[in-house]
């Protein structure tokens, strides 16, 4: 029985984006909680060791208990429901993103960028732009409202899909959009919840002005014939979604 529901795939479509409430187990959960906790000089249990920390990546992206958020189970199983039983590397990983909170901060609306695009800070190549079909981002815990959240500009993905066909694929300076996207959703939930989103969603991560780390697992899934095909862009932007054609 499929775990996608046909009005889910049509809100995907016409937003880039999807919200799965609950996708994880809470074995699942805790294994990479705590694995994540692990990693970080932060104290788990002292909450004034996490203020004013900044944002940080974990390089545990590859271990069993991270990975195991996105590959093997639910939610891999309804990115393929999208884009295609077969169609997508079965293993990679998942990098830790760690948004740690600033109570003192003013919350202000963030700017979004699209991934694979060269900044001086980002390690992506000058003159070459990375690629990917499908990402999610799992929470392991609670994300509240102008609590650092994942952020995307919805519909952003048409948008883009669009401006693809008239400009060149490296024409983009840094991602960042030349012009108005609109209004931008925060993703916020629980431990469980994910959210998958479009290769050409502006995303960023939100202002944390909160008390409490945002903790994000994020992975690109890529079609195994992604190298064949990057450089198109057809008419039909879901020529390659077999679950969305």
């Amino acid at each position: 029985m499929p775990l996608l529901t046909d009005a889910d795939k049509e809100f995907f479509k016409e937003n880039g984006y999807l919200v799965v409430r609950g996708a994880l187990t809470q074995n699942q959960i805790d294994a990479a909680l705590d694995k994540v906790w692990d990693s970080l000089e932060e104290d788990r249990n002292d909450p004034e060791s996490w203020i004013k920390k900044g944002y940080r990546t974990a390089p545990i992206g590859g271990d069993d208990a991270i990975k195991g958020t996105v590959y093997g189970n639910d939610v891999f199983t309804m990115a393929e429901e999208m884009v295609g039983e077969g169609k997508l590397h079965p293993d990679g990983g998942a990098g830790p993103h760690i948004n740690f909170p600033d109570p003192d901060r003013e919350w202000s609306q963030p700017m979004g960028h699209l991934d694979g695009y060269h900044t001086p800070s980002n390690g992506v190549p000058k003159g070459v732009v990375g690629a990917f079909t499908l990402a999610a981002t799992v929470y392991i815990d609670k994300v509240e409202k102008q609590g650092g959240g994942f952020t995307i500009w919805p519909g952003s993905h048409k948008i883009w899909a669009e401006y693809f066909r008239h400009h060149d694929l490296d024409s983009l300076p840094g991602g960042v959009a030349p012009f108005d996207l609109g209004p931008s959703y925060e993703f916020t939930g629980e431990a469980g919840d994910v959210c998958f989103w479009h290769h050409q969603m502006s995303h960023t991560a939100g202002p944390n002005c909160g008390r409490n780390v945002r903790i994000a697992l994020i992975t690109r899934y890529r079609r195994k014939d992604l190298d064949d095909i990057r450089f198109e862009t057809p008419e039909d932007m879901w020529k390659y979604w077999d679950g969305l054609s």
